[in-house]
């Protein structure tokens, strides 16, 4: 009871003139209370969220303002749906008692929705700093649209409950403290470098799964290279050297020997600006590998690049331009 009696008044704190659900009668008037009291609040953060988006079209981050567009929709139906009670809602408004296990479920579903108001803000601060600073907005905008995820879960199954008496599937055993702790991503981790086999991309309207990964280790540091595919469609995302994002496609084209320090492909002229050999590890569907390559990467004007390298047995090259992270969607394979 203890932990009841904590999650009651940390919501009635938070929310004026709500009381609970002990009461039948004052069912309907708290839920009605808690819905007005967070769809105001929730809207505020939609007003922060628009006023994001404007700061992004003075930027001229007109990508960053397609996603923060979509993100706007999804709050704005998120708050819809937390302002009117689904039907089903009968049973949980006219039962005679209600017992103390269930009362404790809807008090902490009722505060996990209180408490994301706090957690929205904090992500939308941090998205908004990151802007104005002109620095990186991906992993910023990342953790918006995951917040807005899980604060659909969490109505999801706070409606699912009170409507169906469906209740959220079981926590993973408690025996999981007993394992290592996991250590999170550092702060500022570029999340490209993260990806894994399966993971989904999305870009230029088409989605490919990662079906490979080529890791290059040099003395300055690591870059790597996906094979993206979709059904018989391929592509390559190229992320670094310093956190440069490309996307290539493989190319036939005749190498000189020696490699030249300039070269010409398709009317452009790109000039070689990294070269060397890299220690590479090669995951795929048949494994993974380790080995060597030598490598050449071009650049033109425009953005433009070209990967040559020379894999002992094969010479392969890629032609592609870089991106802005924006016009490349993840989605992680759980």
């Amino acid at each position: 009871m203890g932990d009841l009696k904590s999650t009651v008044t940390s919501i009635a704190n938070a929310i004026p003139g709500y009381a609970g659900y002990h009461a039948k009668d004052q069912r309907r008037d708290a839920d009605r209370i808690l819905r007005e009291r967070l769809t105001g609040q929730y809207n505020a953060q939609r007003d922060h969220l628009t006023r994001i988006q404007q700061d992004a079209v003075r930027a001229k981050q007109l990508a960053l303002v397609s996603d923060l567009e979509s993100a706007n929709q999804q709050l704005s139906r998120f708050i819809s749906r937390l302002r009117v009670a689904p039907s089903g809602y009968a049973g949980w408004f006219d039962a005679a008692q209600i017992q103390e296990a269930d009362l404790d479920l809807i008090y902490q579903f009722d505060a996990s929705l209180a408490n994301g108001v706090d957690e929205l803000a904090s992500v939308l601060d941090k998205l908004q700093d990151a802007l104005r600073a002109k620095e990186d907005t991906g992993a910023a905008y990342y953790a918006l649209r995951d917040e807005l995820d899980a604060l659909n879960q969490r109505l999801d199954a706070r409606q699912e409950f009170v409507a169906l008496g469906k209740r959220p599937a079981p926590s993973a055993s408690p025996l999981g403290a007993l394992k290592d702790k996991q250590i999170p991503a550092p702060a500022g981790a570029n999340p490209y470098e993260q990806l894994k086999l399966n993971d989904a991309i999305s870009f230029d309207k088409t989605d490919y799964l990662v079906a490979g990964r080529v890791t290059y280790s040099v003395a300055s540091g690591t870059f790597y290279a996906y094979l993206l595919r979709d059904r018989d469609n391929q592509k390559w995302l190229r992320v670094g050297p310093n956190n440069e994002l490309a996307v290539a496609d493989e190319v036939q084209f005749s190498v000189p020997a020696p490699m030249p320090e300039t070269i010409s492909f398709n009317g452009k002229n790109y000039t070689v600006a990294e070269k060397g050999a890299a220690n590479v590890q090669v995951e795929g569907a048949s494994g993974n590998q380790s080995g060597s390559v030598n490598y050449h990467r071009y650049n033109a004007d425009g953005g433009a690049r070209l990967y040559v390298e020379d894999w002992g047995t094969e010479v392969r090259v890629q032609a592609g331009n870089v991106v802005d992270p924006f016009e490349v969607k993840l989605y992680r394979k759980l």
